[in-house]
């Protein structure tokens, strides 16, 4: 069994919140794959992880017990939440960041060695400081983009992104996304389907709007071609709309055959397959999450002929349509935990 280990790095005054809701997704995360595998042991080992045996979060109340840091027991997955309440000032995270720099060199550390860091609301500040997160966007909660410019201004923030996905890096931005963003490491990392059955016991709904949608389908990002990026994000923004796939493609400064060979060099997909995919991500969101009809959630994504739709998802997902949701759905069935 292939176990994924989380540290949570903890401080003083960060949001009580925000570790117990990380806590508990995992805590059903592990209870429902040992309900479902007879496996006994946790899929997700977790630690809280801090300087001292016992922090207090900003409003006062005691995290623990956290196991204090030892460099050389490096974890999988690193959630570094924020280390201040989110109605804060420049002196304060700019204090923040000198008390903490333990932190960031720890982050890098780690980082370098393997670890895939999740940063969450003003927890991207220590990202940032570490420096493992340049030529990359990170986001963070609204209230802070000013700050974030001001402190940060070599480094890109994009606050409009509930969540960015570097692969090595995952930044999320309010700590109220944080149960979702759980699930989605759930998925990643083990199976969509573990997700669904954790979300289901927390009543936690995968949200649609969730800003990196296409979890299943995981194209490379880290390529480095600029050409390929500038497509791939017009793709993942119109794939909804892209009446000719040709046309789009002239707003990439290069032809569109040697664009078309560098895209399926560096994601391992042609351009059409690659619309396809983030077309079947889509309606495959739908199936989970809503009631809508099938067809509507087809013509939603862009794909017009239903009937060539219908076999594609089928050759794709290995399901028909009626199956996904069945099984997938969440307002379709209810699992038994008993």
């Amino acid at each position: 069994m292939q176990k994924t280990r989380i540290s949570i790095l903890i401080g003083d005054r960060c949001p009580a919140s925000g570790i117990f809701s990380v806590v508990d997704t995992l805590i059903a995360a592990n209870y429902t794959h040992r309900k479902s595998s007879g496996v006994e042991e946790d899929i997700f080992p977790y630690q809280l992880i801090g300087r001292n045996q016992e922090h207090r979060a900003y409003n006062g109340f005691p995290i623990g017990p956290v196991t204090v840091i030892d460099p050389d027991d490096r974890p999988d997955i690193l959630i570094v939440p924020g280390m201040l309440q989110a109605t804060t000032d420049e002196r304060r995270l700019a204090q923040s960041l000198v008390v903490n720099e333990d932190y960031v060199q720890l982050i890098r550390t780690w980082h370098q060695a393997g670890t895939v860091v999740v940063g969450v609301c003003h927890g991207n500040f220590l990202v940032a400081s570490s420096g493992i997160a340049s030529g990359k966007a990170l986001t963070t909660h609204w209230l802070m983009d000013s700050l974030a410019q001001k402190l940060f201004p070599e480094q890109v923030f994009d606050v409009k992104q509930l969540v960015l996905d570097h692969g090595d890096i995952i930044s999320v931005g309010g700590a109220s996304a944080i149960s979702k963003m759980v699930l989605y490491l759930i998925e990643r990392f083990h199976s969509r389907e573990l997700a669904l059955q954790a979300g289901r016991l927390m009543l936690i709904e995968p949200a649609q709007d969730f800003q990196t949608p296409f979890s299943m389908f995981l194209p490379n990002q880290t390529h480095g071609d600029p050409y390929v990026s500038q497509l791939q994000s017009l793709l993942e923004q119109h794939f909804q709309d892209v009446e000719s796939l040709p046309e789009l493609m002239t707003q990439v400064s290069i032809s569109e055959r040697q664009l078309t060979r560098r895209f399926k060099q560096a994601t391992g997909e042609t351009p059409i397959a690659y619309l396809q995919r983030l077309r079947i991500e889509f309606v495959r969101r739908g199936l989970e999450t809503s009631n809508k009809q099938v067809n509507s959630l087809i013509w939603e994504s862009g794909y017009e002929d239903v009937s060539s739709f219908r076999r594609l998802f089928k050759k794709t997902m290995g399901l028909t349509m009626t199956e996904y949701r069945q099984r997938y759905g969440l307002l379709q069935r209810a699992v038994s935990y008993q």
